[in-house]
Protein backbone atom coordinates (compact mmCIF):
# COMPACT_ATOMS: atom_id res chain seq x y z
CA UNK A 1 0.00 0.00 0.00
CA UNK A 2 2.15 3.18 -1.52
CA UNK A 3 -0.78 5.18 -2.95
CA UNK A 4 -1.14 8.89 -2.42
CA UNK A 5 -4.09 8.56 0.32
CA UNK A 6 -1.85 6.01 2.40
CA UNK A 7 1.85 7.20 2.20
CA UNK A 8 0.72 9.69 5.43
CA UNK A 9 0.34 6.14 7.53
CA UNK A 10 4.41 5.13 6.88
CA UNK A 11 5.51 8.16 9.35
CA UNK A 12 4.92 7.56 12.44
CA UNK A 13 4.05 10.45 14.09
CA UNK A 14 0.98 10.59 11.64
CA UNK A 15 -0.54 7.72 13.07
CA UNK A 16 0.13 8.44 16.63
CA UNK A 17 -1.82 11.74 15.22
CA UNK A 18 -4.60 9.97 14.17
CA UNK A 19 -5.08 7.74 16.67
CA UNK A 20 -5.05 10.18 19.55
CA UNK A 21 -8.20 11.79 17.55
CA UNK A 22 -9.71 8.22 17.50
CA UNK A 23 -8.95 8.25 21.65
CA UNK A 24 -10.40 11.87 21.89
CA UNK A 25 -13.39 10.53 20.07
CA UNK A 26 -14.22 7.73 21.45
CA UNK A 27 -13.45 8.13 25.08
CA UNK A 28 -15.21 11.90 25.17
CA UNK A 29 -18.32 10.14 23.66
CA UNK A 30 -18.23 7.42 26.11
CA UNK A 31 -17.61 10.05 29.23
CA UNK A 32 -20.41 11.87 28.26
CA UNK A 33 -22.69 9.15 28.16
CA UNK A 34 -21.64 7.92 31.18
CA UNK A 35 -22.34 11.19 32.83
CA UNK A 36 -26.04 11.37 31.29
CA UNK A 37 -27.01 8.13 32.37
CA UNK A 38 -25.70 8.76 36.11
CA UNK A 39 -27.65 12.02 35.62
CA UNK A 40 -31.11 10.03 35.71
CA UNK A 41 -33.00 9.19 38.45
CA UNK A 42 -32.72 6.37 39.14
CA UNK A 43 -28.91 6.60 37.75
CA UNK A 44 -28.76 3.86 34.89
CA UNK A 45 -25.37 3.64 34.54
CA UNK A 46 -22.86 1.75 37.54
CA UNK A 47 -25.61 -0.33 39.02
CA UNK A 48 -23.73 -3.15 38.67
CA UNK A 49 -21.42 -1.80 40.89
CA UNK A 50 -24.05 0.03 42.92
CA UNK A 51 -25.33 -3.77 43.99
CA UNK A 52 -21.29 -4.12 45.42
CA UNK A 53 -21.33 -0.90 47.26
CA UNK A 54 -25.23 -1.81 48.81
CA UNK A 55 -23.92 -4.85 49.72
CA UNK A 56 -20.70 -3.65 51.33
CA UNK A 57 -22.65 -1.32 53.37
CA UNK A 58 -24.91 -3.86 54.41
CA UNK A 59 -22.02 -5.66 55.67
CA UNK A 60 -20.13 -2.89 57.54
CA UNK A 61 -23.68 -2.36 59.27
CA UNK A 62 -22.97 -5.90 60.64
CA UNK A 63 -25.44 -7.98 58.43
CA UNK A 64 -25.36 -10.66 55.64
CA UNK A 65 -24.21 -9.02 52.08
CA UNK A 66 -26.77 -10.88 50.84
CA UNK A 67 -30.69 -9.43 50.43
CA UNK A 68 -33.03 -11.82 52.23
CA UNK A 69 -35.68 -13.74 48.94
CA UNK A 70 -33.25 -12.21 46.61
CA UNK A 71 -33.69 -15.47 44.49
CA UNK A 72 -37.17 -17.39 44.36
CA UNK A 73 -38.67 -19.37 41.21
CA UNK A 74 -39.77 -16.51 39.98
CA UNK A 75 -36.36 -14.87 39.05
CA UNK A 76 -34.88 -13.88 36.15
CA UNK A 77 -32.11 -13.89 34.76
CA UNK A 78 -32.11 -10.18 34.07
CA UNK A 79 -33.38 -9.30 37.79
CA UNK A 80 -30.53 -6.98 39.92
CA UNK A 81 -29.41 -8.95 42.86
CA UNK A 82 -25.89 -9.34 44.75
CA UNK A 83 -24.75 -12.81 44.18
CA UNK A 84 -20.24 -12.10 44.19
CA UNK A 85 -19.14 -14.36 46.66
CA UNK A 86 -18.64 -12.93 50.24
CA UNK A 87 -14.85 -11.14 49.96
CA UNK A 88 -16.48 -8.94 47.43
CA UNK A 89 -19.27 -7.09 49.55
CA UNK A 90 -16.19 -7.36 52.59
CA UNK A 91 -13.63 -5.46 51.15
CA UNK A 92 -16.48 -3.07 49.44
CA UNK A 93 -17.77 -2.59 53.11
CA UNK A 94 -14.39 -0.33 52.95
CA UNK A 95 -15.45 1.80 50.28
CA UNK A 96 -18.91 2.48 51.34
CA UNK A 97 -18.11 5.91 51.69
CA UNK A 98 -17.53 6.36 48.43
CA UNK A 99 -20.54 7.86 45.88
CA UNK A 100 -21.39 5.90 42.44
CA UNK A 101 -19.53 8.29 40.12
CA UNK A 102 -16.18 8.65 41.99
CA UNK A 103 -16.52 4.49 42.36
CA UNK A 104 -17.47 4.30 38.62
CA UNK A 105 -14.74 6.72 37.43
CA UNK A 106 -12.42 5.15 40.03
CA UNK A 107 -13.69 1.10 38.52
CA UNK A 108 -13.35 2.41 34.94
CA UNK A 109 -9.94 3.92 34.93
CA UNK A 110 -8.66 1.07 36.77
CA UNK A 111 -10.04 -1.62 34.32
CA UNK A 112 -8.73 0.15 31.50
CA UNK A 113 -5.13 0.83 32.34
CA UNK A 114 -4.96 -2.72 33.40
CA UNK A 115 -5.69 -3.33 29.32
CA UNK A 116 -2.96 -0.49 28.91
CA UNK A 117 -0.64 -2.93 30.45
CA UNK A 118 -1.36 -5.97 29.15
CA UNK A 119 -0.71 -4.10 25.63
CA UNK A 120 2.61 -3.23 26.88
CA UNK A 121 3.37 -6.46 27.99
CA UNK A 122 2.47 -8.21 24.47
CA UNK A 123 4.59 -5.38 22.54
CA UNK A 124 7.55 -7.01 24.78
CA UNK A 125 7.50 -4.31 27.41
CA UNK A 126 7.28 -0.29 27.81
CA UNK A 127 10.78 -0.27 27.13
CA UNK A 128 10.17 -1.60 23.09
CA UNK A 129 10.59 0.89 20.93
CA UNK A 130 6.93 -0.02 19.31
CA UNK A 131 5.13 -0.57 22.37
CA UNK A 132 3.27 3.33 22.00
CA UNK A 133 2.54 2.14 18.47
CA UNK A 134 0.41 -0.97 20.20
CA UNK A 135 -0.99 0.11 23.57
CA UNK A 136 -1.94 3.54 21.85
CA UNK A 137 -4.29 1.85 19.03
CA UNK A 138 -5.86 -0.86 21.89
CA UNK A 139 -6.27 1.87 23.96
CA UNK A 140 -8.10 4.70 21.48
CA UNK A 141 -10.33 1.25 20.17
CA UNK A 142 -11.17 0.47 23.48
CA UNK A 143 -14.06 2.86 23.75
CA UNK A 144 -15.89 1.51 20.55
CA UNK A 145 -15.61 -2.15 21.43
CA UNK A 146 -18.82 -1.84 22.75
CA UNK A 147 -18.71 -4.89 25.34
CA UNK A 148 -15.89 -3.26 27.45
CA UNK A 149 -17.74 -0.26 26.80
CA UNK A 150 -21.08 -1.49 28.33
CA UNK A 151 -19.28 -3.29 30.91
CA UNK A 152 -17.11 0.00 31.96
CA UNK A 153 -20.92 1.83 32.14
CA UNK A 154 -22.16 -0.82 34.36
CA UNK A 155 -19.14 -1.12 36.46
CA UNK A 156 -19.15 -4.77 36.35
CA UNK A 157 -15.82 -6.94 37.27
CA UNK A 158 -15.35 -8.73 34.02
CA UNK A 159 -14.29 -5.11 33.30
CA UNK A 160 -11.25 -5.78 34.69
CA UNK A 161 -10.99 -9.28 32.71
CA UNK A 162 -8.74 -8.09 30.00
CA UNK A 163 -6.10 -7.12 32.69
CA UNK A 164 -6.85 -11.27 33.97
CA UNK A 165 -6.81 -13.67 30.98
CA UNK A 166 -4.40 -11.07 29.56
CA UNK A 167 -2.27 -10.96 32.09
CA UNK A 168 -2.10 -15.04 32.04
CA UNK A 169 -1.59 -15.08 28.30
CA UNK A 170 1.71 -12.52 28.73
CA UNK A 171 3.21 -15.08 31.28
CA UNK A 172 2.56 -17.74 29.10
CA UNK A 173 4.54 -16.28 26.13
CA UNK A 174 6.97 -13.84 27.70
CA UNK A 175 10.48 -14.73 28.20
CA UNK A 176 12.12 -12.02 29.91
CA UNK A 177 9.90 -10.66 33.24
CA UNK A 178 7.86 -13.71 32.54
CA UNK A 179 8.24 -14.52 36.53
CA UNK A 180 6.92 -11.28 37.41
CA UNK A 181 4.12 -11.69 34.99
CA UNK A 182 3.22 -14.99 36.68
CA UNK A 183 3.00 -13.76 39.79
CA UNK A 184 0.23 -10.83 38.76
CA UNK A 185 -1.50 -13.68 36.50
CA UNK A 186 -1.89 -15.79 39.50
CA UNK A 187 -3.28 -13.02 41.90
CA UNK A 188 -5.32 -11.52 39.37
CA UNK A 189 -6.76 -15.43 38.24
CA UNK A 190 -7.49 -16.11 41.37
CA UNK A 191 -9.39 -12.89 42.73
CA UNK A 192 -10.94 -13.83 39.23
CA UNK A 193 -12.29 -17.03 40.41
CA UNK A 194 -13.42 -15.77 43.56
CA UNK A 195 -15.22 -13.36 42.12
CA UNK A 196 -17.27 -14.74 39.08
CA UNK A 197 -16.19 -18.24 39.31
CA UNK A 198 -16.38 -19.23 35.98
CA UNK A 199 -12.75 -17.69 35.26
CA UNK A 200 -11.56 -20.75 37.61
CA UNK A 201 -11.81 -23.59 33.87
CA UNK A 202 -8.34 -21.84 33.16
CA UNK A 203 -6.95 -23.57 36.04
CA UNK A 204 -7.85 -26.70 34.96
CA UNK A 205 -6.47 -25.46 31.77
CA UNK A 206 -3.08 -24.38 33.75
CA UNK A 207 -2.67 -27.57 35.36
CA UNK A 208 -3.02 -29.46 31.95
CA UNK A 209 -0.91 -27.38 29.64
CA UNK A 210 1.81 -27.37 32.64
CA UNK A 211 1.84 -31.36 32.90
CA UNK A 212 2.36 -31.23 28.86
CA UNK A 213 5.71 -28.97 28.95
CA UNK A 214 6.93 -30.77 31.83
CA UNK A 215 6.73 -33.72 29.78
CA UNK A 216 8.00 -31.93 26.76
CA UNK A 217 10.70 -31.02 28.91
CA UNK A 218 11.84 -34.56 30.61
CA UNK A 219 14.75 -34.95 28.51
CA UNK A 220 15.85 -31.35 29.18
CA UNK A 221 19.28 -30.76 31.81
CA UNK A 222 17.82 -28.37 33.91
CA UNK A 223 14.13 -28.99 34.26
CA UNK A 224 12.12 -25.85 35.59
CA UNK A 225 9.06 -25.39 36.95
CA UNK A 226 6.77 -25.23 34.00
CA UNK A 227 5.30 -21.48 34.44
CA UNK A 228 1.83 -22.60 33.90
CA UNK A 229 2.16 -24.53 37.14
CA UNK A 230 3.65 -21.28 38.46
CA UNK A 231 0.65 -18.99 37.92
CA UNK A 232 -1.25 -22.09 39.04
CA UNK A 233 -0.03 -22.47 42.22
CA UNK A 234 -0.25 -18.35 43.08
CA UNK A 235 -3.88 -18.60 42.05
CA UNK A 236 -4.55 -21.44 44.12
CA UNK A 237 -2.92 -19.54 47.33
CA UNK A 238 -4.64 -16.28 46.28
CA UNK A 239 -7.95 -18.39 46.52
CA UNK A 240 -7.27 -19.84 49.75
CA UNK A 241 -5.51 -17.14 51.72
CA UNK A 242 -8.37 -14.61 50.38
CA UNK A 243 -11.43 -17.34 51.39
CA UNK A 244 -9.33 -17.97 54.77
CA UNK A 245 -8.91 -14.44 55.59
CA UNK A 246 -12.81 -14.00 55.32
CA UNK A 247 -13.89 -16.82 57.37
CA UNK A 248 -11.26 -16.02 59.95
CA UNK A 249 -12.47 -12.09 60.21
CA UNK A 250 -16.34 -12.84 59.27
CA UNK A 251 -17.13 -15.91 60.08
CA UNK A 252 -18.89 -18.72 58.17
CA UNK A 253 -22.17 -17.13 58.26
CA UNK A 254 -22.10 -14.88 54.86
CA UNK A 255 -20.59 -18.38 53.04
CA UNK A 256 -23.25 -20.33 54.44
CA UNK A 257 -26.18 -17.56 53.17
CA UNK A 258 -23.91 -17.19 49.98
CA UNK A 259 -24.41 -21.35 49.60
CA UNK A 260 -28.34 -20.83 49.84
CA UNK A 261 -28.10 -17.97 46.96
CA UNK A 262 -26.50 -20.67 44.85
CA UNK A 263 -29.19 -23.08 45.64
CA UNK A 264 -31.90 -20.70 44.75
CA UNK A 265 -30.50 -20.21 41.72
CA UNK A 266 -31.41 -23.69 40.62
CA UNK A 267 -35.32 -22.59 40.14
CA UNK A 268 -34.05 -18.80 38.47
CA UNK A 269 -35.74 -18.65 35.25
CA UNK A 270 -32.34 -18.60 33.50
CA UNK A 271 -33.20 -18.33 29.62
CA UNK A 272 -33.81 -14.73 27.80
CA UNK A 273 -32.41 -13.14 24.34
CA UNK A 274 -30.18 -11.04 26.91
CA UNK A 275 -28.61 -14.12 28.02
CA UNK A 276 -26.45 -15.23 25.76
CA UNK A 277 -25.05 -18.57 27.57
CA UNK A 278 -25.23 -21.51 25.74
CA UNK A 279 -27.79 -23.53 28.24
CA UNK A 280 -29.94 -20.22 27.43
CA UNK A 281 -29.82 -20.19 23.98
CA UNK A 282 -30.33 -24.16 23.20
CA UNK A 283 -33.32 -23.94 25.57
CA UNK A 284 -34.95 -20.68 23.25
CA UNK A 285 -33.85 -22.93 20.12
CA UNK A 286 -35.73 -25.38 21.58
CA UNK A 287 -38.52 -23.68 22.57
CA UNK A 288 -38.82 -24.92 25.88
CA UNK A 289 -37.50 -21.66 28.04
CA UNK A 290 -37.76 -23.38 31.64
CA UNK A 291 -35.32 -25.95 30.85
CA UNK A 292 -32.43 -24.03 30.58
CA UNK A 293 -31.91 -24.23 34.27
CA UNK A 294 -31.84 -28.20 33.97
CA UNK A 295 -29.60 -27.79 30.62
CA UNK A 296 -27.07 -25.62 32.60
CA UNK A 297 -24.90 -28.44 34.17
CA UNK A 298 -24.98 -31.07 31.84
CA UNK A 299 -23.57 -28.06 29.19
CA UNK A 300 -21.00 -26.78 31.73
CA UNK A 301 -19.45 -30.18 31.77
CA UNK A 302 -19.86 -30.86 28.26
CA UNK A 303 -17.48 -27.58 27.79
CA UNK A 304 -15.43 -28.73 30.58
CA UNK A 305 -14.43 -32.05 28.88
CA UNK A 306 -13.04 -29.95 26.27
CA UNK A 307 -10.49 -28.31 28.34
CA UNK A 308 -7.90 -31.10 28.66
CA UNK A 309 -8.30 -31.87 24.42
CA UNK A 310 -7.73 -28.25 24.05
CA UNK A 311 -4.96 -28.19 26.72
CA UNK A 312 -3.18 -31.17 25.43
CA UNK A 313 -3.76 -30.89 21.55
CA UNK A 314 -3.66 -27.34 20.33
CA UNK A 315 0.00 -25.99 19.72
CA UNK A 316 0.05 -22.34 20.04
CA UNK A 317 0.29 -21.75 23.85
CA UNK A 318 -1.95 -18.57 22.74
CA UNK A 319 -4.50 -20.09 20.51
CA UNK A 320 -5.19 -23.05 23.23
CA UNK A 321 -5.64 -20.16 25.87
CA UNK A 322 -8.37 -18.49 24.05
CA UNK A 323 -10.48 -21.60 23.48
CA UNK A 324 -9.90 -22.10 27.06
CA UNK A 325 -11.35 -18.58 27.66
CA UNK A 326 -13.84 -18.94 25.52
CA UNK A 327 -14.91 -22.51 27.26
CA UNK A 328 -14.72 -20.49 30.35
CA UNK A 329 -17.62 -17.88 29.43
CA UNK A 330 -19.78 -20.81 27.80
CA UNK A 331 -19.66 -22.99 30.60
CA UNK A 332 -21.57 -19.99 32.84
CA UNK A 333 -25.37 -20.87 33.26
CA UNK A 334 -25.90 -16.88 32.31
CA UNK A 335 -23.31 -14.89 30.22
CA UNK A 336 -24.23 -11.78 29.52
CA UNK A 337 -23.17 -9.40 26.37
CA UNK A 338 -19.88 -7.83 28.25
CA UNK A 339 -18.45 -11.01 28.99
CA UNK A 340 -16.67 -11.94 26.05
CA UNK A 341 -14.16 -8.73 26.82
CA UNK A 342 -12.17 -11.60 28.34
CA UNK A 343 -10.97 -11.83 24.52
CA UNK A 344 -9.51 -8.49 24.15
CA UNK A 345 -5.81 -9.39 24.88
CA UNK A 346 -6.13 -12.19 22.19
CA UNK A 347 -7.35 -9.74 19.94
CA UNK A 348 -4.36 -7.67 21.01
CA UNK A 349 -1.76 -10.67 20.28
CA UNK A 350 -3.07 -11.26 17.18
CA UNK A 351 -1.78 -7.77 15.98
CA UNK A 352 1.34 -7.79 17.51
CA UNK A 353 1.92 -10.85 16.08
CA UNK A 354 0.58 -10.00 12.57
CA UNK A 355 2.66 -6.58 12.70
CA UNK A 356 5.78 -8.05 13.39
CA UNK A 357 6.26 -10.14 10.52
CA UNK A 358 7.03 -10.09 6.78
CA UNK A 359 9.03 -7.33 4.55
CA UNK A 360 6.58 -4.31 5.31
CA UNK A 361 7.88 -4.47 8.89
CA UNK A 362 10.67 -1.96 8.19
CA UNK A 363 8.07 0.44 6.57
CA UNK A 364 6.09 0.52 9.77
CA UNK A 365 3.05 -0.50 8.68
CA UNK A 366 3.01 -3.97 9.41
CA UNK A 367 3.53 -7.50 8.61
CA UNK A 368 2.50 -10.09 5.71
CA UNK A 369 -0.36 -11.07 7.55
CA UNK A 370 -1.40 -7.04 9.03
CA UNK A 371 -4.31 -6.49 6.35
CA UNK A 372 -6.12 -9.97 6.79
CA UNK A 373 -6.08 -9.84 10.03
CA UNK A 374 -6.84 -5.90 10.72
CA UNK A 375 -9.90 -7.05 8.34
CA UNK A 376 -11.08 -9.65 11.04
CA UNK A 377 -10.47 -7.79 14.14
CA UNK A 378 -12.05 -4.99 12.59
CA UNK A 379 -14.77 -6.99 11.86
CA UNK A 380 -15.10 -8.15 15.06
CA UNK A 381 -15.67 -4.83 16.30
CA UNK A 382 -18.34 -3.95 13.95
CA UNK A 383 -19.95 -7.12 14.64
CA UNK A 384 -19.93 -6.78 18.36
CA UNK A 385 -21.23 -3.20 18.03
CA UNK A 386 -23.96 -4.26 15.97
CA UNK A 387 -24.68 -6.72 18.75
CA UNK A 388 -25.96 -4.69 20.48
CA UNK A 389 -29.63 -5.12 19.18
CA UNK A 390 -29.13 -8.78 19.56
CA UNK A 391 -26.59 -9.67 21.98
CA UNK A 392 -25.92 -13.34 21.16
CA UNK A 393 -24.24 -12.07 17.49
CA UNK A 394 -21.44 -11.13 19.64
CA UNK A 395 -20.17 -14.97 19.20
CA UNK A 396 -19.74 -14.02 15.91
CA UNK A 397 -17.46 -11.28 17.30
CA UNK A 398 -15.54 -13.95 19.31
CA UNK A 399 -15.53 -16.29 16.23
CA UNK A 400 -13.70 -14.04 14.05
CA UNK A 401 -10.86 -12.39 16.84
CA UNK A 402 -10.64 -16.60 17.22
CA UNK A 403 -9.58 -16.88 13.51
CA UNK A 404 -7.18 -13.57 13.29
CA UNK A 405 -5.28 -15.26 15.92
CA UNK A 406 -5.28 -18.54 14.32
CA UNK A 407 -3.80 -16.74 10.95
CA UNK A 408 -1.42 -14.44 13.10
CA UNK A 409 2.34 -15.46 13.78
CA UNK A 410 2.88 -16.19 16.87
CA UNK A 411 3.74 -13.76 19.38
CA UNK A 412 7.18 -14.11 20.08
CA UNK A 413 8.01 -12.14 22.93
CA UNK A 414 10.95 -14.53 24.41
CA UNK A 415 13.41 -13.16 21.52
Amino acid sequence: MTGPLTRPFRDRRFRRLVWVIVAVVGWVGLVALGAALLAETPPKAGFDLGLVLDAGRRVAAGLSPYAPGAVTSATQAEDLFFSYPPPIAQVASLFGGLSIGVALALSAIGATAGLGVVAAGLAGGWRRSGAVDVVLPTLALAPYVYPFAVALLFGNVDAWFPLVYGAVLVALVRGRGGGRWAILAGIALGLATLAKLYPGVLLGWLAIRGLRTWLADRYATRRPLPREWGVLVVAVVTLAVVAGVSVAVYGPGPWEDYAAVLRSGVSAQLAGALNIGLSSQLALLAGAPSVAAQLAPVVGAGVLLTIPLDGWFVRRTSLSLALAAVASLLVSPITWFHYPVALLPFAVAAWVGARGTGSLRSAGVGGSMAVPVAGLLLAAVVVAGASIVLPVAVWIAVVLVLAALAISPDVELSR
